[in-house]
């Protein structure tokens, strides 16, 4: 990625945020959120996305909380660079490292630059018989200068009565307006039924969000998330009339995050950094290349995270089961396995994606078609990669790009030799069965 000259709004960048800042123009924008990973050694596989996709989430890290902290400066300092002189910029943390980062905060801003712990309280989980619930999360709130934007009537409150209160101990003016919001706030977080939740392991409402944007921006202003996740910041930032630059290393997350900020009125959506070849499809992490997978065929992802009998993805028109492998040689046995759970599914023709196929893997495609068995089509990788290039390229240099046909899988069968015209080995005589010497070398052969 070339130096940035300018800032790109209504931008996605997938990829390490470090290196993706590192290319930012210096105070360019006007207010930064995050909420990186915690540090709580916890793993999360969940379905996530209208259950379109799959992500692996994780806050692990080796070598303890010092090495946290340290991966979190790093991404801190250039996060201030960034940063416009009025600019703010909050930090979502809790208790597993909030105090060891308002420390490297005040090291990387200046001691006098912290505004506030705000402190959002929280209804539901965390009741404990050991000790007090754990109910609030911590938001740190810097500003790079001594001058910043905060529009304190945005986040007016209205006022609550005790009983026996009376309204005539407030003026008039003030009780029109509510009460002055303090650095504690009390909301419930995204409930299973909430009309914006996503799956998302740690996502955050977007009320929460609307009162740190309508704080500290105005109407045009730019608004960075460098951990967007799964899209409320930028959508919140959207729908309030600001400009927005969004970021995550997860290729699935920037698919998803289009598709929010876009039905939340953003137009021409641009996403940068996707992978493109196979040396960036090698690198992804299994479920993040299972996913590029399945929306590059536009298919939808198997339901089960378990017991899929191998099935990982399901084609867009028909339904036929799709295996995705992150891997090379891929050989005779997973290609007899796929064909057993293909026939299960009740389909007759199915999907193997990897990076290259053994000898031995054609054979025992071309061997079950013509047993009359499900047919196997093996795409490889760099295949998937020329197809939708080629459907996708404009045909002229002003044309507007055309979306992937959702058949791509079907084209690509067509474009290969018919499985029945793969070669297969020579006849055997009934009595005669292959050694495991030659099951083995036919199986590891090169193809071409």
């Amino acid at each position: 990625m070339a130096p940035l000259r300018f800032v790109d709004t209504a931008s996605l960048y997938c990829g390490d945020n470090l290196e993706l800042l590192s290319q930012f123009p210096s105070e360019s924008v006007d207010l930064i959120y995050l909420d990186p990973p915690f540090f709580t050694d916890r793993y999360y596989e969940v379905i996530w996305g209208d259950e379109a996709e799959i992500r692996s989430f994780e806050d692990r890290w080796e070598g303890g909380i010092q090495v946290y902290v340290n991966w979190m400066q790093e991404r801190m300092v250039e996060l201030h660079r960034v940063l416009r002189p009025t600019g703010s910029l909050y930090l979502h943390c809790d208790w597993h490292a909030g105090h060891y980062l308002k420390v490297m905060m005040d090291d990387v801003f200046g001691y006098n630059r912290f505004q506030n712990e705000y402190v959002w309280y929280y209804s539901g989980g965390g009741a404990s018989k050991k000790r007090w619930a754990r109910k609030h999360d911590t938001v740190l709130f810097y500003t790079k200068g001594s001058s910043w934007t905060f529009n304190a009537d945005a986040v007016r409150t209205p006022y609550k009565w005790t009983q026996g209160q009376k309204r005539a101990d407030q003026s008039a003016r003030d009780l029109e307006k509510g009460k002055l919001a303090d650095d504690v706030w009390e909301h419930h977080g995204v409930m299973p039924w909430a009309h914006e939740r996503l799956g998302y392991p740690t996502q955050k409402p977007e009320a929460l969000l609307e009162r740190i944007i309508r704080a500290s921006s105005n109407p045009g202003d730019v608004v960075m998330d460098p951990f967007c996740g799964c899209g409320t910041t930028i959508a919140v930032a959207q729908q309030l009339g600001r400009e927005w630059i969004g970021m995550d290393i997860s290729p699935t997350a920037a698919a998803l995050m289009k598709r929010r900020v876009e039905r939340a009125g953003a137009t021409n959506v641009k996403i940068h950094g996707l992978p493109m070849s196979e040396a960036e499809l090698r690198v992804l992490k299994p479920y993040e290349f299972q996913n590029w997978v399945v929306q590059q065929v536009s298919g939808t992802h198997s339901p089960r995270k378990s017991g899929d009998m191998g099935i990982d993805g399901l084609s867009f028109m028909y339904h036929e089961p799709i295996q995705v492998k992150q891997s090379e040689s891929v050989g005779r046995n997973t290609v007899d396995n796929f064909e057993t759970a293909v026939e299960r599914s009740g389909k007759d023709i199915g999907y193997i994606v990897a990076f290259s196929f053994t000898k031995g893997a054609y054979e025992e495609a071309a061997r079950a078609k013509a047993a009359g068995k499900a047919t196997i089509v093996l795409v490889k990788v760099s295949d998937l990669l020329e197809a939708a290039d080629g459907l996708t390229r404009p045909s002229m240099p002003q044309a507007p790009a055309r979306r992937p046909t959702p058949e791509l899988m079907r084209l690509l069968s067509a474009s290969q030799r018919a499985i029945s015209d793969q070669p297969l080995p020579p006849p055997r005589p009934k009595d005669a069965r292959p050694s495991i010497q030659q099951l083995v070398e036919s199986d590891q052969a090169p193809v071409g």
